[in-house]
């Protein structure tokens, strides 16, 4: 079965039998030693000053030592890492609710700060958990970049959901039916596996009520998006085996730019090779039905 990905305008490919094959090929598994962890606060002096710092220096962002842009005259952009505990092994399974609501937090008041410079035109927040997610320190960290150009992908979903607006007269995400692929939901938040996941697995988190950024939560919404984040990450990580992931919070910048913000968790189950690569199509072992309801009975 071929699906195209409302959101992205990507094919995505389901075939079970993928989940199938045999994997003889040992996966390495990323561990910092803590006498070298830049992250760990005995060694704060491997990094730049924090620009932020909440709950107790358990929450420090900082500026990226290797940014992505931002270094040359060509470009302007700001690139972040959001350190997101003190504790050398921990990660975000083990926070409190307590640490949720401080690192939602934490999310919102730096992109408030980000969207007083009216040069960036986007900002992205994102986390990579693990070697096979991107990430190059296993101590638990985030990344914000501000950019000072829309991504191709960022103009596609924004097109498509405007004119989805237009033709229907009702939001793209509030109009979504998810019976079938609901895997946890509380008060103010839903969380799913899309009808069209391009990944295995894949949980997208939306506030249900129609708001446009993390920016505009209070403190109650705050809390539950902490709670539901949590908990869907202890869901898949009790149904794949403790896999990597990445975490893609997607906001507008400006208000032309905005829509119904989400949270997309994305499992790093397989790995993306060459027929991805070639033709920019997605395989995918597993109906979203049935990744949901694996997820919504643990």
């Amino acid at each position: 079965m071929i699906k195209k990905n409302f959101l992205t305008g990507e094919y995505v490919i389901y075939s079970l039998d993928r989940a199938k094959r045999p994997q003889n090929i040992k996966k390495d598994i990323l561990t910092t030693p803590l006498k070298i962890c830049p992250f760990c606060l005995e060694n704060k002096h491997m990094t730049s000053e924090p620009v932020y710092i909440s709950f107790n220096d358990e929450i420090r962002i900082i500026y990226n030592k290797y940014p992505i842009t931002g270094y040359d005259r060509e470009s302007y952009g700001i690139h972040y890492v959001l350190i997101d505990t003190k504790d050398h092994e921990k990660n975000i399974i083990n926070y409190t609710d307590e640490h949720m609501f401080y690192l939602i937090k934490s999310i919102k008041d730096i992109l408030n700060i980000l969207y007083k410079d009216n040069k960036l035109k986007y900002v992205q927040v994102f986390k990579n958990q693990g070697m096979n997610a991107g990430a190059s320190q296993s101590h638990s960290h985030w990344q914000v970049l501000g950019l000072d150009i829309l991504p191709n992908k960022q103009k596609y979903m924004l097109n498509v959901l405007k004119q989805y607006e237009k033709e229907y007269c009702k939001c793209y995400f509030c109009n979504l039916d998810f019976s079938k692929n609901l895997v946890y939901e509380n008060n103010e938040f839903i969380a799913f596996c899309p009808e069209d996941s391009l990944y295995c697995y894949e949980i997208n988190i939306i506030p249900k009520k129609h708001i446009t950024n993390i920016r505009y939560l209070d403190n109650n919404m705050i809390n539950q998006l902490g709670i539901i984040l949590k908990k869907c990450l202890i869901k898949l990580n009790l149904a794949c085996n403790n896999v990597d992931y990445n975490i893609c919070v997607y906001n507008g910048i400006r208000e032309e730019y905005e829509y119904h913000f989400f949270i997309q968790i994305i499992p790093r189950v397989g790995n993306l090779a060459g027929f991805e690569f070639s033709t920019g199509m997605f395989v995918n072992s597993m109906l979203p039905e049935d990744a949901a309801k694996n997820l919504r009975n643990l």
